[in-house]
């Protein structure tokens, strides 16, 4: 027991407390150890505080090097796709603003287009009213003359702008179309009553267009009668008076049939039908020199008048000059090739001259042409 107490180490003597020099050897020695110790914490410490510091620095140099080199590059890469999609926005805003100013040009066309359209309808309609106010049946009867209206007549008989006298006209004109004459004929007689103290010159049309459809069957009386009223409503009516002239010379009243010709003629200087009626007439008094200057004059008036050449030729025949008539006749038949009383009266002349083959195809010509026409 006694040997551990002695083998138990003294507890260390605080220098400060005692203030001894005991153990002078060991005291040096323990401080030195622990100022090692200390020493090399802190080297330690230092050290991998330096390394820690040493490996930031490092760390925050490789991101300032990354940020450095990757930032200019993603900026670039940006940039370019930036470009691209800038590029192509510019190059869709471009397009756009093409497709816009062509679409803007074809609508500045449309309506151009348009308003020309517009403008031929207007036009169109003004000529209408002006052509259809002045017709009569004989103008029905005158391809030229209907053409401007007979594609779109249901639309002008729609036009709440039309006059109801131009309906009416249009209607008449639909039923002699049909060939509804007796029809036509008393809506003719409806527009003279409603016009009559209103406008005369359209009752005087429409007495003369009942005069030309009884002509037309034929029905010489009432015809007459009808062209009279006419001229009496309208005293300066050249066509009035030269259709009457017709009538007359069918009545067999020839003299007074010239006078009628003569007066439309008087009235209407250039009136190559009248010439042409006045020769027709003069012929039925043989009077074919005088006939012949009628149907010259008609020529020389009218070079396209199919008419005129042949009844000159036929006034020529009357006087022996059947070649020329033959000539006048070619000269119709090339003018009208549905002309069948110019084969007729070609083919006389033909077998007048003994060329009786040649006459009989003329005739059987005219035949042909008479029964496509329902002659």
């Amino acid at each position: 027991m006694k040997e551990k107490l002695d083998q138990t180490p003294e507890p260390p003597i605080d220098e400060e407390t005692n203030g001894s020099d005991k153990n002078p050897e060991v005291k040096p020695s323990i401080s030195l150890s622990i100022q090692q110790q200390f020493n090399e914490l802190k080297r330690d410490y230092l050290n991998e505080r330096s390394n820690s510091i040493n490996r930031l620095l490092v760390f925050i140099c490789i991101v300032l090097v990354f940020f450095t080199v990757m930032i200019p590059i993603v900026t670039g890469i940006a940039a370019y796709f930036i470009y691209q999609k800038y590029d192509d926005l510019q190059s869709q805003m471009l397009n756009r603003v093409k497709e816009a100013s062509q679409e803007a040009a074809a609508a500045e066309k449309h309506a151009n287009t348009a308003a020309q359209s517009l403008k031929e309808i207007k036009e169109h309609q003004t000529k209408l009213k002006e052509v259809i106010s002045k017709l009569t049946s004989k103008d029905f009867s005158n391809p030229n003359k209907v053409e401007i209206f007979k594609t779109t007549i249901e639309d002008i008989l729609k036009d709440p702008a039309i006059s109801l006298e131009d309906k009416a006209i249009i209607e008449t004109y639909k039923l002699q179309n049909a060939g509804q004459i007796p029809e036509a004929i008393e809506k003719w007689r409806s527009i003279a009553n409603t016009a009559m103290g209103v406008n005369n010159d359209l009752v005087a049309r429409a007495f003369f267009s009942i005069g030309y459809l009884h002509s037309e069957q034929n029905e010489n009386d009432p015809a007459l009668s009808a062209y009279d009223q006419a001229v009496e409503l309208m005293p300066n009516f050249a066509e009035a008076y030269t259709s009457r002239g017709v009538v007359k010379s069918k009545l067999g009243n020839t003299d007074e049939a010239i006078a009628d010709h003569d007066e439309a003629i008087r009235l209407k200087p250039d009136f190559a039908e009248a010439y042409i009626n006045r020769g027709t007439a003069k012929r039925a008094l043989d009077k074919h020199e005088e006939a012949i200057a009628d149907f010259d004059e008609a020529i020389r008036l009218n070079p396209n008048s199919a008419t005129a050449y042949m009844h000159r030729g036929v006034s020529k025949s009357a006087l022996g000059e059947h070649q020329e008539a033959i000539s006048d006749h070619n000269k119709a038949i090339r003018l009208n090739p549905n002309f069948a009383n110019a084969y007729i009266h070609r083919g006389a002349a033909k077998r007048a001259l003994g060329q009786r083959s040649e006459a009989e195809k003329d005739m059987q010509k005219a035949l042909e042409l008479a029964k496509q026409q329902g002659k």
